[in-house]
Formats: C-alpha cells, sequence, structure tokens
C-alpha cells in the first residue's frame, strides 16, 4: 500500500518533512485528536450516560476507522492509492464514510452528547460539501479534514483553540510541496471546512 506521493520521484529534506506533516493529519487522526480532547475536557460536558472512553471508543469506531476501512481494502489490492489520488473514484468512499457519520450522530444522539453529536454532524455536511466540489474538481481532503474540526474547536474553546490556523497553513504547504494538491485545492479545502463547520455549529451547538 502507498500513498500518492510515493508514487512520484520526490527526495529530498523538503519532501520528508511534508510526508511528516501530511501522514500526522490525515483527516481520521485529525478526527481522533480533537475527540480525545472533547472527551478531557469538554466545555459542555459529555451528556448522562457516556463517558471519555465511551466518548473515544464510538469516535475510534464510527468516524476514524471505518470510514476509511474500503479505501485501506482497495489499496491493499492495488486498485487505489491511500490518498485516493484519482478524483474519479473519489465519490464511493465519501459517501460510505457518510453513513459513518451518520450512524456516530445517531449513537451520540441516543446518548444525549451533544458535543460529539454536533461535532458527528459536522463532519457529515463537511464531507458532503468536499464530495460535491469533488465531481468537478479535486479540492483537497486534507486540508478540509483539519480545517473542519479546527474551527469546531475554535466554536468551543475559542482563543484558545487558535493556534491550530498554523495547521491549516502546514497542511496547504505539505500537500503542494508533495504535488498532491495546487495552493488553490488546498485553499478551497481549508474553506470549505471552515464555512461548512461555523454554520453547523451556529445552527446546532447548545
Amino acid at each position: 500500500m502507498q500513498f500518492g506521493d510515493e508514487r512520484l520521484d520526490l527526495k529530498g529534506n523538503r519532501v520528508a518533512v511534508a510526508r511528516i506533516v501530511s501522514r500526522l493529519t490525515a483527516a481520521p487522526l485529525f478526527n481522533l485528536y480533537v475527540a480525545l480532547i472533547i472527551a478531557a475536557a469538554s466545555p459542555i460536558g459529555l451528556g448522562p450516560s457516556m463517558t471519555p472512553v465511551t466518548v473515544i471508543l464510538v469516535c475510534i469506531v464510527l468516524m476514524v476507522v471505518l470510514p476509511i476501512m474500503p479505501i485501506v481494502l482497495q489499496a491493499s489490492r492495488g486498485v487505489v492509492d491511500l490518498d485516493v489520488s484519482s478524483r474519479e473514484m473519489r465519490t464511493r468512499f465519501f459517501a460510505f464514510a457518510l453513513v459513518c457519520y451518520v450512524v456516530a450522530y445517531l449513537v451520540y444522539w441516543a446518548g444525549q452528547c451533544d458535543v460529539m453529536r454536533v461535532l458527528a454532524a459536522a463532519y457529515f455536511f463537511v464531507t458532503s460539501g468536499v464530495t460535491i466540489a469533488t465531481l468537478k474538481w479535486k479540492v483537497s481532503v486534507h486540508a478540509a479534514g483539519v480545517a473542519g474540526p479546527s474551527t469546531a474547536m475554535m466554536y468551543m474553546y475559542g482563543f484558545l483553540a487558535s493556534p491550530v490556523v498554523a495547521v491549516w497553513l502546514a497542511v496547504i504547504w505539505a500537500r503542494t510541496a508533495l504535488k498532491q494538491h495546487t495552493l488553490p485545492q488546498g485553499v478551497a479545502g481549508v474553506l470549505l471546512g471552515v464555512l461548512i463547520t461555523a454554520a453547523v455549529y451556529l445552527v446546532m451547538y447548545p
């Protein structure tokens, strides 16, 4: 199994750093980082029935592992790379992820865990936006996957979360350096993540 950039003849320290940034900020991993922070210090609690452990377990299963399993399986067969670099092949994988986010939303709703319920809704709508954009243009999933959850963090935690903006810039740089996206595609990913997540939180956050 390979990432998209590993199929290219890219070398040097700049590429090595870009790969580290890119791997550590993959959307599923970033989802997990945010869930860990929320589980440890939710600004509105976790509801009457869920604990930090159950919040994290649900996130790992439904928002981290399952959404990428079809990609991993197809990558293991050599059908796609782990980045799904082919724009035309992305829609079906995104559709499966959307189902996973709906199930996560329902589980958190049943557990009255509003802080994670709204986050799952934001993932659903951001992924929907990226899916629609991808029909015509290869918008950066990495950038949207970082910008969405980090916008949620800024909405919940305010100024304390503002340093995450630096991560947006790092991801845009890394994906461009690895020749997986152009600068406009990276910026578009960030804008989709920010605007859609902000709208979801404005409407749904308690």
